[in-house]
């Protein structure tokens, strides 16, 4: 992944968390700050290299998410909830998919095409809860969920910065 960077328009990480929190109430700046220091890169990096940054946390958020439902499926306590893993599998494979689309049209400088895909990955984790609420079940996905829109939406913020 190539990280786009102008040395002139870079901001500490802290401020453009505090800038893509101003822009999206779903963006928790501590949040923000640690998951995007977990790349070297992010310390430099304008607010599109950090869209592309916090696009790929997400998307190994997803993929690690994604094989943690497919190890509950694999686990025949689960029987119970099979049906909302499985309706989540399937979105998080969605949300993969829609993540890969929108690091490849931030690449090319296509950010509206990026805003389209990463809200359509912004979906996938609130849809993946309402799967277990719907049949009135307690999401075991809950922090996976909670963790894969945090990073969507700084994704989106900072393309919308």
């Amino acid at each position: 992944m190539s990280v786009v960077s102008f040395p002139h328009i870079d901001a500490s990480v802290s401020d453009a968390c505090t800038a893509a929190a101003a822009k999206s109430p779903n963006i928790n700046h501590d949040f923000c700050v640690t998951s995007l220091q977990v790349d070297p890169k992010s310390a430099s990096a304008n607010y599109v290299g950090l869209a592309q940054i916090a696009t790929k946390l997400t998307s190994d958020n997803a993929t690690s998410t994604k094989a943690k439902i497919k190890d509950l499926l694999a686990q025949p306590g689960n029987g119970n909830i099979k049906s909302e893993l499985s309706t989540c599998q399937d979105l998080y494979s969605d949300m993969i998919g829609s993540l890969s689309d929108a690091a490849k049209a931030i690449s090319s400088f296509h950010y509206d095409d990026a805003l389209t895909y990463l809200s359509a990955a912004l979906d996938a984790p609130a849809d993946c809860e309402d799967a277990f609420s719907e049949k009135g079940n307690a999401s075991v996905l809950s922090v996976e969920d909670a963790n894969a829109k945090q990073l969507t939406a700084i994704a989106l913020a900072f393309l919308n910065i």
